[in-house]
């Protein structure tokens, strides 16, 4: 199945007039053609990442602390209730960019994400990092699905009801009917684009798990297109169960707009499954790619940590 937009390459730019040009050729995109920056098909947002862990478990700890404080300052100036939802969804889209930089991140992403109309991305889940990197790549007005106990974080939680984000009571098939039908109203109401991840929750080993059906009911009932979105690397860089994160190149491939799915449920399942291969493929594609780069730029103590 083909995918828009062609791969790029674009590193980050230090120094005089490389940072200008690196940022024109951002703007213009890979076909030289006007497009905002979250349509780019690469976004390095690891500049400087390569000296950034010369300083050990040293430098790692001043990183994970630089990004707990930034997040915690970023997440008060979201609570403040003059904020608008736009000024929420656009710092949200910065949020995620810095937060990869602070984690050393460099994202390639292949395929354009779709401007205009609404649409639906369905994701596979493998790591925490994976949020950060949709709200970098993708335009902003996104609307992701979250499991509702995340709203009893503090402070965390307090964010999330102030996002035009949808909750879902998981295990509760008719609280999350409802809320189902309550997204798929806000939705039309807002124009957002909602982002699922219709495994339900992280994988434990790396490997794509099997879907659930909300994200597809939810595209049923409001028409929207699906665009499935795989993330490759992730995993590696900060697995489920671990809090220590690894620097390193994380691959992204967008695809083309599919037909909203039928509402009827047995040709739902077989669209469901028809998706579910396709990332399947597409994650095992841009595995194939990915470099040693994390590994090479940690301490040897570190590179030969497993995932798990």
């Amino acid at each position: 199945m083909p995918f828009g937009g062609t791969v790029c390459a674009l590193r980050a730019a230090v120094g005089t007039g490389a940072a200008a040009e690196a940022s024109g050729a951002l703007r213009r995109g890979c076909t030289g053609a006007a497009v905002a920056p979250s349509q780019a098909c690469l976004l390095d947002t690891s500049a400087g990442g390569v000296g950034m862990w010369r300083g050990g478990v040293v430098g790692f700890v001043l990183r994970a602390a630089a990004l707990v404080l930034y997040t915690a300052i970023r997440s008060v100036w979201a609570l403040l209730p003059w904020r608008t939802r736009e000024e929420l969804l656009w710092e949200s889209q910065r949020w995620g960019r810095r937060i990869l930089r602070l984690c050393g991140v460099r994202l390639l992403v292949e395929g354009t994400a779709p401007v205009g109309s609404p649409v639906i991305y369905v994701c596979n889940h493998a790591s925490l990092l994976d949020i950060p990197v949709l709200l970098a790549v993708l335009p902003p007005g996104l609307c992701f699905l979250y499991k509702e106990e995340l709203q009893r974080i503090p402070l965390f939680g307090w964010v999330l009801r102030r996002m035009p984000y949808v909750p879902i009571a998981r295990g509760q098939s008719l609280a999350a009917w409802r809320q189902l039908q309550q997204a798929a109203q806000q939705l039309q109401q807002y124009g957002l684009s909602p982002v699922v991840f219709p495994e339900g929750e992280r994988t434990p080993d790396g490997q794509l798990r099997a879907f659930r059906r909300g994200a597809f009911v939810l595209a049923a009932m409001v028409g929207h297109p699906v665009v499935p979105v795989a993330i490759a690397g992730t995993y590696r860089l900060l697995p489920r169960h671990r809090l220590r994160f690894l620097p390193g190149t994380v691959r992204v491939r967008i695809g083309e707009p599919l037909p909203p799915p039928p509402m009827e449920r047995q040709e739902q399942q077989g669209y469901q499954e028809r998706v579910r291969m396709l990332l399947q493929r597409w994650l095992v594609e841009l595995s194939e790619g990915l470099d040693s780069w994390a590994h090479a730029r940690m301490p040897a103590s570190w590179s030969s940590e497993s995932p798990n």
